[in-house]
């Protein structure tokens, strides 16, 4: 209380002298004004103009080649990842915003692959290939946004007119410094460094979850970063980034080099991004399918292989197993949602048994949906032993845009590392799990049944398919491989196999061929 009263009455003094207050108020005015994030992003607009001027501009028309990297698809969810290669031409509505996009991949011999083309207008996305448009998803219309909106000179001009544009702080890159601002954007937020030397911006950071991209979702507050590398004046008169190198939580996702980039004061045709009333319909459709809003069984309904062994045919086979003293889960697919429509289904099934495990055979991105809210749940996950430093990453992302159960809770993961023969039960419907190992399937488990002569076998069963996708006879060699060599060492008598894939049951016989 004296502390109180003697700082009131210091505050009550110094308000109470006009020459104190004189010189606090000269002191204030003499204090050097902060950046002021306007003006950082005009002097950016200039610098990126040279004969001409970005808000004239109507279209932008691009042509090159980009490298993209498959996040999530590897041996190990770490990476390194397998890449593919593109040749493409984009014509952009910089007033809708809207793209057009033609692509070719190109295949390790040199040659073309057929056309592919993707519009995205009216926030719809539909892609066309062989003369037949489709309707794509929500989670595709968020990736194409990212860079429609994420390029240099729409950025700014977006930075410019946003009513939240503030001032962050300075960072340093190389020996350059760099004014670093930033304003809300979408579920998220943009953030752009401007080089203190040249005013041009260096790189742009979106920072926002993906809650309908079923492989980024799990990562929450996701940082998508573009850095810009070989500024040249183009013959349309502006400054323009040859080379776009983006990655997404530090890891590679797609590098870009363009041949061309024009920007141009006349206005795309809007013919140009004509997306037909059956793409439309098909896009709403697979929108309302997003894997954040996936409903258990909605694929088919549960099928039992054995007594006791429950199989579900949704976008990835979810399997549930009853023992007697509770239910052990395979796999956490999806979204949080889906989990606990697995776990009701259980309930369902099996009123008054606890849910006593879950088993992930493998951990590529794909099918990691529903691996927070199970480590939320308190749930012992049995895993590779080989991921545990990666599902211990992920139990700590930062989910602060959307918090998630976990985040809320706070809970440390309950992870049961798998290096040798792993039993779960005792007695009826008794799992064992081994490590398969192989230069494929590096950190995958396969869950053996005894009394059944049942394997499932992991992520590892693939059928051949023709130039048209359709399933043909054999299997994928490399995958199917590296389950017959686990099966062989471990001494296991099986009779049949399934996996997540959504296919029936396989007899040993013909996939051991």
């Amino acid at each position: 209380m004296r502390e109180c009263a003697h700082a009131r009455y210091v505050i009550e003094t110094l308000l109470s002298d006009d020459t104190m207050l004189v010189c606090l108020l000269a002191l204030t005015v003499a204090l050097p004004p902060g950046p002021q994030p306007r003006a950082l992003v005009d002097s950016a607009i200039v610098a990126m103009q040279h004969t001409t001027t970005l808000r004239a501009a109507r279209s932008l028309r691009l042509a090159g080649i980009q490298h993209e990297f498959m996040l999530g698809n590897a041996e190990r969810s770490e990476g390194p990842w397998r890449v593919f290669y593109s040749q493409f031409s984009e014509l952009r509505d910089l007033a809708a915003p809207a793209l057009r996009r033609t692509d070719q991949v190109l295949s390790a011999g040199g040659t073309k692959g057929p056309d592919r083309t993707t519009i995205l207008a009216d926030s719809v996305v539909a892609v066309s290939s062989a003369g037949r448009q489709t309707g794509s998803s929500h989670g595709a219309y968020e990736d194409l946004i990212d860079r429609v909106d994420g390029s240099p000179e729409r950025a700014l001009l977006l930075a410019s007119a946003s009513p939240g544009l503030a001032y962050e702080k300075t960072a340093t890159h190389y020996g350059v410094t760099y004014d670093v601002v930033s304003f809300p954007w979408r579920n998220g937020r943009m953030r752009l460094e401007l080089d203190r030397n040249t005013h041009l911006p260096a790189a742009i950071d979106i920072v926002r979850p993906y809650p309908d991209n079923f492989r980024w979702a799990p990562f929450g507050d996701v940082t998508i970063r573009t850095v810009f590398v070989d500024w040249t004046v183009t013959p349309s008169g502006v400054y323009w980034p040859m080379q776009h190198k983006v990655t997404l939580n530090g890891d590679p996702l797609r590098d870009i080099t363009f041949a061309s980039a024009v920007l141009d004061p006349s206005p795309a045709s809007a013919d140009s991004f004509v997306v037909s009333d059956s793409a439309r319909v098909q896009y709403t459709a697979a929108s309302k399918l997003n894997f954040s809003k996936f409903t258990f069984g909605v694929r088919g309904p549960p099928t039992e292989l054995a007594p006791g062994i429950v199989r579900v045919a949704d976008q990835w086979m979810q399997t549930l197993v009853k023992q007697p003293d509770g239910v052990v889960i395979f796999e956490a697919h999806i979204s949080a949602q889906y989990l606990h429509e697995v776990i009701d289904e259980a309930h369902r099934r099996w009123p008054g048994s606890p849910i006593k495990a879950l088993v992930m055979t493998s951990d590529p991105w794909a099918h990691l949906g529903g691996v927070r809210e199970a480590m939320a749940l308190g749930l012992p996950i049995y895993i590779n032993a080989g991921s545990v430093p990666f599902l211990t990453a992920l139990a700590t992302s930062p989910h602060t845009m959307a918090p998630d159960s976990l985040a809320r809770t706070r809970r440390l993961p309950k992870l049961v590392p798998v290096s040798a023969k792993t039993v779960i039960g005792g007695a009826e419907n008794r799992v064992e799990l081994y490590p398969v190992g192989g230069p494929y399937a590096e950190r995958m488990l396969m869950a053996y049944f005894p009394e059944r002569k049942l394997l499932y076998g992991a992520d590892l069963v693939f059928f051949n398919r023709d130039a048209t996708g359709k399933p043909t006879a054999g299997f994928i060699e490399t995958e199917a491989t590296d389950l017959r060599r686990a099966v062989v060492r471990e001494h296991l008598r099986v009779d049949t196999v399934f996996c997540v894939q959504n296919y029936a049951p396989i007899a040993w016989s013909a996939f051991a061929k």
